[in-house]
């Protein structure tokens, strides 16, 4: 590690992040200005009058130029809708966050343009949730958080955007490599031309001239935006009496005029490239696509050149790691925030796997890229290794000697089922090979695709309203139908037909709040930034969300907590029908008592067979359910005329889901935290070692899946030697190719983590895998620092 990148690293170290203002009143203040115009068109000028006009600097030592915010280390506060009230930012600013007087007071002054004025996402989407029928869905908790308004909807208030106004939560891998290659001005110019082109002979004509003059105009100020940052590295070059340093503004000065207008020349321009467009699209979950793949060209055309040597290189990821770094994200009310504990993000950089040819295409960025991580060790971005069965054991062996580190990355993903995923539904096999991850581990094709509807829909909370005959029981309203009470089922078949016929209802609604989500965010949240670099963006004349893609995944089905389901299914089935330990009646008083009074049987429950541990009672039913829940994706509909895709990822939605579903016959408190993952065993359940864990989890087809996630949790000795690495390795090629999807893991001790809650000064640095992220552990809530710990410490043997 260079001096230079150990200031730089030092300087991320704060102990408050600043909300700041700029972003929020230059765009409500644009959007005042062009109200009348189509949205489209305004949200168009809104980014050019917020780009033309935001406060841009260089900081010292960077040798990539682009300030997240109008200050340093800040969060822009978001342009979604009014600001946290005053109760919801005084505990947020309890935590990381400061804010000056006068930004407050300039966001409170701001509240008014949202206010009753049918503004913001969650009032369209709230007026579609009829009393009847979707509104208590909504505000069940099934999908976490749950609304609390149908104006508010999980808590107005964020912070944390990027340059572009963007198109909502969503995931998006850009075609990263069009835009490296042939720079931002080729598609501004095809936009001219395809705009010059138009004949106003139909319908269709009008939409895509104001679509394609809204590219010009956001795509210009890009351009400007570029001008304006060559300007200010000559300014400072013009300031700076170190020579070396005055040489760098200057290269970067002439990088950043050169690619406002041209193809990028080599990796420096490539990587400048890379980071205006990444700031100008990202928000909590920005995607870094296959980066030893787009950016290989330019390594190798300056290596052979001498232009650059691989210190040089891997000093400029270090750099990007940090630019990254410097981007924070926070939204939403008190639950949404627990949802994403830890600051969480999701810079997913994937590396290796196959080419189009199925070659494998692994290369020295792949090392180069593992060794920034190495040498700059925080949580973003995160890297992905895509693995198959020509993986280079030597790029396998590096992988795993940084997950020694106890970074928690890189994660492996399987080539053979994401491929396999993709086939099944009609992608040609050399585009099914290009394949990409956006947010934790979801499937995307670079430019092909895009995810807008996620949620974690807690399928505990189901099983409690089964439990229930169909009552919320915290309000005493029906809101699923009636299946029976507990003491009337007279074999497990009826109580599982019970359970499948609630979890199905309540799936079909799902799939309706994703349809209406997508449709209300074609609608407010267009953006052109995005659109213009998709598949085809300036031909089709459409923005983003208002076409189907060639790989259809807006709407995403995703349960969270479906292996405690499985646990209380077996448990049911093993205690009740098959040993008659107890009836349904006496398990069900016993849940309702949250098992005081019941420790017998409790103790039973917590006995009973347990996913992880290669007792195909309770494996099958967890196979079962999972193939009950791809089944069912296909049977709905969305707004594009396919069905939704179904996933598997939990964030940390797994703490608020649990806190507010009833105890489950697994032997689980009512409000403990669920399972982590969606393929993980459940805490402490796994007793028999990480090989028959993962028998357990390949018995889950998984190809259906867009994404599915397992985390295990390893003690440092596990990884003492190198053949232990070599073990690790052969384990997770074997998982990997035989069913499984996904693996990450966590090498750290408990003994750490404990000392770490004691002393959270002393471990500021302590970074640990959550789900699909790193973080730092102290930045993590209490329930979900807690759920860390209670994983088992796997060893290999």
């Amino acid at each position: 590690m260079t001096d230079r990148i150990k200031r730089m690293q030092a300087a991320l170290k704060v102990d408050k992040f600043p909300f700041c203002a700029e972003k929020a009143k230059l765009v409500i203040e644009s959007w005042k200005k062009h109200e009348g115009l189509p949205a489209i068109l305004s949200r168009a000028h809104a980014t050019a009058d917020y780009l033309d006009h935001r406060t841009i600097y260089v900081d010292e030592d960077e040798l990539i130029v682009g300030n997240v915010a109008s200050k340093p280390m800040g969060l822009e506060a978001s342009c979604w809708g009014p600001f946290w009230d005053d109760d919801d930012l005084d505990s947020i600013l309890e935590g990381n966050y400061t804010i000056s007087d006068e930004d407050r007071k300039t966001l409170r002054s701001l509240d008014s343009f949202w206010d009753g004025q049918d503004r913001q996402m969650y009032e369209w989407q709230g007026r579609f949730y009829d009393d009847e029928r979707m509104w208590p869905f909504i505000r069940s908790g099934i999908l976490c958080p749950p609304w609390t308004s149908k104006v508010k909807g999980r808590g107005s208030g964020g912070a944390g955007f990027g340059w572009g106004l963007g198109i909502g939560l969503s995931f998006f891998v850009p075609d990263y490599g069009k835009i490296v290659t042939e720079g931002i001005h080729k598609t501004l110019d095809e936009a001219k031309e395809e705009l010059r082109q138009i004949r106003y002979v139909d319908d269709d004509s009008f939409d895509k001239a104001m679509y394609l003059q809204a590219v010009v105009i956001a795509l210009e100020a890009m351009v400007r935006m570029y001008h304006r940052y060559g300007d200010a590295c000559l300014e400072a070059a013009a300031r700076c009496a170190e020579p070396k340093r005055r040489a760098e503004l200057e290269q970067m000065a002439d990088t950043c005029h050169w690619i406002a207008e041209k193809p990028s020349r080599g990796f420096r321009d490539a990587i400048q490239n890379f980071w205006f467009y990444w700031m100008m699209i990202t928000h909590g979950t920005v995607p870094g696509g296959r980066f030893d793949q787009y950016m290989y060209p330019f390594y190798q055309k300056d290596i052979a050149s001498g232009a650059l040597t691989d210190d040089d290189v891997v000093e400029l990821i270090e750099c990007l790691r940090i630019k990254i770094m410097q981007f924070n994200f926070v939204s939403g009310n008190a639950k949404q925030r627990d949802k994403w504990a830890g600051m969480a993000r999701w810079h997913n950089f994937v590396i290796g796997g196959v080419d189009k040819d199925g070659n494998d295409a692994s290369n020295e960025l792949s090392y180069l890229i593992l060794r920034a991580a190495d040498e700059v060790r925080t949580p973003q971005f995160t890297i992905t290794l895509r693995v198959h069965d020509k993986t280079p054991e030597k790029l396998m062996q590096k992988a795993l000697e940084l997950v020694k580190t106890g970074l928690g990355m890189p994660a492996f993903v399987s080539d053979k089922s994401y491929i396999q995923g993709l086939v099944d539904q009609g992608v040609p096999l050399e585009e099914a090979r290009d394949y990409a991850l956006a947010g934790c581990l979801d499937l995307n094709l670079p430019g092909k695709s895009r995810i807008n509807a996620l949620g974690m829909f807690i399928v505990p909370k189901v099983l409690d309203i089964t439990m229930h005959n169909g009552i919320m029981r915290e309000t005493g309203e029906r809101i699923g139908p009636e299946t029976g009470e507990m003491r009337d089922f007279k074999s497990y078949e009826d109580f599982e037909a019970a359970f499948k016929k609630q979890l199905y209802y309540f799936m079909g609604m799902y799939n309706e709040e994703h349809n209406i989500l997508i449709r209300v965010t074609r609608a407010v949240n267009c953006d052109v930034v995005h659109s213009a670099f998709a598949y085809d963006g300036i031909k089709c004349g459409k923005d983003i969300m208002d076409r189907k893609m060639p790989y259809e995944n807006a709407s995403l089905l995703n349960p969270v907590g479906m292996i405690s389901v499985a646990n209380s299914l077996a448990a049911v089935k093993k205690l009740v029908f098959q040993d008659q330990v107890c009836t349904m009646e006496e398990l069900f008083q016993a849940i309702e008592a949250d098992w005081e009074g019941h420790e017998e049987l409790h103790k039973r429950c917590v006995a009973a067979p347990k996913f992880g541990n290669g007792d195909d009672l309770v494996d099958d039913i967890a196979a079962d359910l999972y193939r009950f829940w791809a089944n069912s994706c296909n049977t709905f509909t969305t707004v594009y005329g396919v069905p939704p895709r179904p996933t598997g990822i939990s964030i940390t939605a797994h703490a608020p889901g649990g806190s507010y579903t009833c105890a489950t016959p697994d032997g689980r408190h009512a409000g403990d935290t669920l399972p982590d993952g969606v393929a993980s065993p459940a805490q402490g359940t796994d007793r028999k070692g990480p090989t028959v864990s993962l028998c357990s989890a390949m018995k889950i087809n998984q190809d259906p899946f867009n994404a599915m996630l397992l985390n295990m949790k390893l003690h440092p000795t596990a990884l003492g030697s190198e053949d232990d690495i070599h073990k690790l390795g052969a384990l997770i090629r074997t998982y990997l190719t035989n069913g499984g999807k996904h693996i990450q893991f966590n090498v750290v001790d408990n003994e750490t983590l404990h000392k770490a809650q004691e002393k959270p000064q002393d471990y500021r640095d302590l970074v640990v895998r959550v789900a699909g992220y790193s973080t730092y552990f102290t930045l993590l809530t209490k329930a979900v620092q807690d759920e860390i710990i209670a994983r088992t410490e796997n060893r290999l043997s």
